[in-house]
């Protein structure tokens, strides 16, 4: 984590082993599900060297997170706890998943957990959040909202409906409480069933654990050779692979999820999404994804482990003729291939402190953060990471990207699916303009905050800006700037150098608002005719938009009392390029052929919002997948 100006957005999952479990799991895929840049700039911090999940996890399926540690990270940005323990850790903005509501994680969380206040909350399921209810609300832990995991498989692993066998699927630690005992007595009463029991008695990292497991599968044996149906309990080791499970489920007509108490029940909802309907206690979680005779059916929990083998019988008939794609569709926003990310995306988000956006339901600010390509992501990453740490979050953002279609929406995924608007083309200076105009005519918020590559807003910048724009009733805020150069952060004292009021003299070379810096009312920017369709010159396309501005009556302010933007000085910056092609020092009146516009609308002649590019039309703008969100199909600007 930095030690500058602007924090550094380290998210850290906290978890107490990774040996085997719903919870376990659960953390595995949830990290999974990040988007890259956060996920790059996540740490895994395991508390126990028992980690047969994780190995299998890295091994098999390519697993990665920014680190894995099990000493404790000494800089993280920000904790997020399960079953994890933060006792002599710094202390940090901490988040808790909440997995079980039974007796005894209740006992677990509550010490563990009781004394720590303002918690953000997920809970893997409505019944997990409605045991913890009072116990947040006497804590001021602010619920985030439920977050089950999620499942990585979503295909059809369902047997063949046949009259003479029934496959049942059965998947937990050796437990009485997971319904274990019921499993001979199910066989007993129909002989058409056969229990796959995926178990095991080395399921767990503690001594005592394995003791109680290994009697467990003890008895169950037995009763099964008295019982006479121990050729039809095929019993199978559970493997450590937390991202893969189809083949567990394949050929299976019904998964039994047959516990006493679970927060969730992730086998069910893994079974769901292959295509196998589940018979599952009320008493689950995913109880909430099963609509009786449609994808599964509900039993109630007994104690009596015939009475409950009684009650599982006539579910799992009725429950293996459903239809396996209505299974399927019912854990559609469970799925990380469907709609997970959409589905619980922000609450995600929420839990690792990584909100990219802000108040999407009501913003007043749309952020349009820029690059071109043939410059170096890891800028980019520093510009988003400076808005993730706004202070004021009624704000939603847009990636305006100068290159071609591929290369946008792989960043458009890296950030987790932001809105894209992207010219198709090779990247070129004067396609910036073009860029922030679209962004402008798209824009539906108040308030449009233009923000490059290679600039960072600092924390307070947009609580600032909004404040004063508010009080002020302004249209264009701006700010003087910091410079970021060589690893050194320091105030840009050579311009702007002048008062603002100096500017308006239709000189581009009397320019005194950076660019960087402002924050600009929508609606007015679209009356002075937006920006450039190009931009050119050495400055001059910003000054274009400032002077048109002011000629509608525009009210300026330049916030000198503070240096609330970073602008990175490096090897890629455009004015190297810019004074090669316009010519060694900067040009002072418009250049020409933009000029003609700007002293056109200086005159009073109004101006589209949308320019004709200058030659035929391609079929470029903004991406399809988020066309609802930006807007139809634009015009890309031409080299």
């Amino acid at each position: 984590m930095s030690d500058g100006l602007i924090p550094q957005l380290a998210p850290c999952f906290v978890s107490h082993n990774l040996a085997l479990g719903g919870a376990q799991t659960a953390v595995l895929r949830m990290i999974d599900c990040l988007p890259e840049f956060v996920q790059q700039r996540t740490t895994l911090y395991v508390q126990s060297h028992d980690t047969p999940l994780l190995d299998a996890a890295v091994d098999k399926h390519g697993f990665w997170v920014g680190d894995v540690t099990y000493d404790a990270p000494e800089d993280p940005s920000s904790w997020i706890l399960s079953y994890g323990d933060l006792r002599d850790l710094p202390q940090r903005p901490t988040s808790l998943i909440l997995h079980s509501w039974n007796d005894e994680g209740w006992r677990y969380i509550d010490k563990t957990y009781g004394h720590m206040r303002g918690l953000r909350v997920a809970g893997v399921s409505n019944k997990v959040l409605d045991r913890y209810d009072s116990w947040n609300r006497r804590r001021d832990n602010d619920v985030i909202g439920v977050l089950p995991p999620p499942v990585t498989e979503f295909a059809m692993r369902k047997g063949d409906n046949r009259d003479n066998r029934i496959v049942v699927t059965w998947m937990g630690r050796p437990l009485e409480s997971k319904g274990l005992m019921s499993l001979p007595y199910l066989l007993a009463m129909d002989k058409r069933i056969v229990v796959r029991a995926w178990t095991g008695a080395e399921t767990a990292g503690l001594d005592y654990t394995r003791r109680v497991q290994a009697d467990a599968m003890r008895r169950v044996t037995e009763l099964a050779h008295d019982l006479g149906v121990i050729d039809r309990l095929d019993i199978r080791p559970l493997d450590f692979d937390a991202f893969a499970y189809g083949h567990r489920l394949e050929g299976s007509h019904v998964l039994l999820g047959n516990s006493e108490c679970e927060g969730f029940l992730l086998t069910a909802a893994e079974a769901l999404s292959c295509g196998v309907p589940v018979v599952v206690t009320r008493t689950c979680g995913v109880a909430d994804f099963v609509r009786n005779g449609h994808n599964g059916i509900l039993i109630d929990w007994d104690e009596d482990p015939q009475a409950l083998a009684k009650q599982a019988l006539p579910a799992i008939k009725r429950a293996a003729k459903l239809d396996a794609f209505d299974c399927l569709k019912s854990v559609e926003t469970l799925s990380t291939g469907a709609g997970y990310i959409r589905q619980y995306g922000d609450v995600l988000a929420q839990l690792t402190h990584s909100q990219i956006h802000g108040n999407t339901h009501n913003p007043r600010v749309t952020v349009g953060v820029r690059i071109h390509q043939g410059t170096r992501v890891e800028c980019l990453d520093e510009a988003i990471n400076s808005v993730m740490q706004q202070t004021y979050r009624d704000f939603k953002v847009v990636l305006l990207v100068d290159g071609p279609w591929s290369w946008g929406e792989q960043l458009s995924a890296r950030y987790g699916g932001l809105p894209l608007i992207c010219t198709g083309l090779e990247a070129d200076i004067t396609h910036c303009s073009w860029l922030h105009r679209q962004a402008v005519a798209q824009c539906d918020t108040e308030f449009y905050k233009p923000l490059d590559y290679d600039d960072q807003m600092l924390p307070g910048y947009l609580e600032r800006a909004v404040a004063t724009i508010d009080e002020q009733q302004l249209d264009v805020y701006g700010c003087k700037l910091l410079t970021l150069e060589d690893g050194q952060i320091k105030p840009r004292l050579h311009w702007p150098n002048k008062p603002l009021e100096s500017m308006f003299t239709g000189n581009s070379d009397d320019n005194m608002l950076p660019h960087s810096s402002v924050l600009l009312r929508t609606e007015k920017v679209r009356e002075a005719g937006n920006y450039q369709e190009r931009a050119v010159g050495l400055g001059a396309d910003d000054y274009h938009l400032w002077y048109r501005l002011h000629k509608v009556g525009a009210k300026f302010y330049r916030d000198d009392d503070v240096r609330h933007v970073v602008y990175r000085i490096h090897d890629g910056n455009s004015l190297p390029k810019r004074r090669a092609r316009y010519g060694g020092k900067k040009v002072g009146r418009f250049v020409a052929g933009a000029a003609a516009a700007s002293l056109a609308l200086a005159a009073g002649q109004s101006a589209p919002t949308q320019a004709e590019p200058p030659t035929k039309k391609r079929d470029a703008a903004v991406s399809q997948h988020d066309q609802a969100t930006t807007g139809d199909r634009l015009d890309p600007p031409h080299s």
